[in-house]
């Protein structure tokens, strides 16, 4: 899923001030997209409440828990970079967060690619401050 990613599905330079932000952010893009057939930042909050989506390497995984399965219209990923970082959970800054709107098994195999690409700390902090889309996309892709 990570190859079907393009520019249009980067947001580079973003700016919050706290998780809520970003998890209204997310939301609202995924309705305009059409990922979501309903507003969906109180799922991706709930999501939130039950396990942090935090990943490590100033990663953030944000998504819908199963719950919110009925209102899945079409897969997609999305990809925020915040380089002043945003307070994540208590001890954790997250500069990288990654919307992924699926069905279980896609789910888990964009969980696979994802933490696959960013599990290596150079590439983690080097997306984190890329401002070119193109070169954003490169260094994604070849992982």
């Amino acid at each position: 899923m990570i190859d079907k990613i393009g520019v249009e599905n980067l947001h580079l330079g973003s700016q919050a001030k706290n998780k809520s932000d970003v998890l209204a952010m997310i939301g609202k893009e995924f309705r305009q997209k059409g990922y979501v057939n309903q507003e969906c930042v109180q799922f991706l909050t709930e999501r939130e409440h039950q396990v942090s989506t935090f990943l490590g390497n100033g990663i953030t995984l944000p998504h819908l828990p199963k719950s919110a399965s009925q209102i899945i219209a079409a897969t997609g990923i999305e990809i925020w970079q915040f380089p002043d970082g945003v307070i994540w959970d208590r001890t954790n800054v997250m500069f990288i967060a990654i919307g992924v709107i699926a069905r279980e098994k896609e789910h888990i195999d964009v969980l696979r690619e994802i933490a696959t690409v960013f599990s290596d700390e150079t590439i983690a902090n080097t997306l984190s401050l890329v401002s070119d889309p193109q070169t954003f996309l490169r260094i994604l892709q070849r992982g």
